[in-house]
């Protein structure tokens, strides 16, 4: 089966595959964060992701896209109900002592048509960006763009569509921001290669650049459907769905910038990636972290493990 609108297909596929290949046992004990806009584990770096507060913030519901607001330590997250991955809701979960209290719907101005998901901050936390099939103003295709509300005190302002070239006229999904202030997002238009490729949009004082389409290896053929950008740029956890190095569904691959080039794709072996579903990368607030959702259990639920543990670095701050 196609996934529409080029999202990770495990809203689509999960009932048919997810749960027939669950290969890897459930994943131990709680992760829970130390300090505000901290998450750090306790124990030392290790290759075995950790689940997010079970019964708490992972439930037998399907919660999808993680993201730390940098302010006020709080997770954010959507989830979807059965298979309708494309109607989502933004969640909230406070900080509540050494962990996150018991998640809400979060109301903005006008949600009742936001239908928004995967939440992701600037770095500094004035700018939230979702993923909305809210109808973009003119329009005459329904196609999931990028929307931005600003920190208005202890609230978020009415979402405004970004301009071109963030948008254009077909999918643009999922942006991630530098610490340059760039734009990291995927999209269908002009020049994709597959169903969905990386593109970056350079930031240029108050506006933006040209889209610049990244190239080989990290957009080929395959479906690109989600990524997370270092801070500096130097490195990229893509999404890839159906690829002939995965385990099976999204799975989570690295590639690094050396001496101007992006390097070949790497998998991340098991037991980051599984047979089921894998993608919502984003890292902690302290670039420690990083989080992502995985459907071993056989709903989408939220993990955590460190950098350090994927040899990464050039994420903190």
């Amino acid at each position: 089966m196609k996934c529409p609108e080029m999202i990770p297909c495990g809203g689509y596929r999960l009932a048919r595959f997810a749960r027939a290949a669950i290969a890897l046992a459930m994943l131990g004990c709680a992760a829970t964060p130390r300090g505000r806009g901290s998450s750090e584990p306790a124990t030392s770096p290790a290759r075995e992701p950790e689940l997010v507060q079970p019964g708490v913030v992972s439930t037998e519901g399907e919660e999808n896209f993680p993201a730390i607001d940098p302010v006020d330590g709080s997770l954010w997250f959507s989830t979807y109900a059965g298979e309708n991955f494309v109607e989502q809701t933004v969640m909230r979960a406070p900080r509540a002592g050494s962990g996150w209290g018991a998640p809400a719907r979060v109301v903005y101005p006008e949600a009742d048509q936001l239908r928004g998901r995967a939440p992701r901050f600037s770095r500094d936390g004035r700018v939230l960006y979702l993923t909305s099939l809210r109808p973009a103003p003119g329009a005459t295709r329904r196609e999931p763009n990028v929307w931005r509300l600003d920190r208005a005190g202890h609230g978020w302002s009415t979402p405004r569509l970004m301009p071109a070239p963030v948008n254009s006229e077909v999918s643009d999904i999922h942006p991630v921001e530098t610490d340059a202030g760039d734009l990291y997002l995927m999209s269908r238009r002009a020049g994709t290669l597959g169903l969905g490729d990386v593109f970056r949009i350079p930031r240029r004082g108050d506006g933006w650049g040209d889209a610049e389409h990244l190239p080989a290896p990290v957009n080929d053929r395959h479906n690109q459907t989600d990524l997370l950008v270092a801070p500096d740029g130097s490195w990229i956890v893509l999404v890839v769905t159906d690829h002939p190095r995965g385990l099976g569904g999204d799975d989570l691959f690295v590639t690094r910038l050396v001496d101007g080039r992006w390097s070949e794709p790497e998998h991340l072996p098991a037991p980051i990636n599984s047979p089921s579903y894998e993608y919502g990368p984003t890292l902690s607030p302290d670039g420690r972290t990083l989080y992502f959702n995985s459907a071993r259990r056989g709903s989408a639920d939220i993990y955590r493990i460190p950098l350090a543990a994927l040899g990464l670095e050039g994420g903190r701050r």
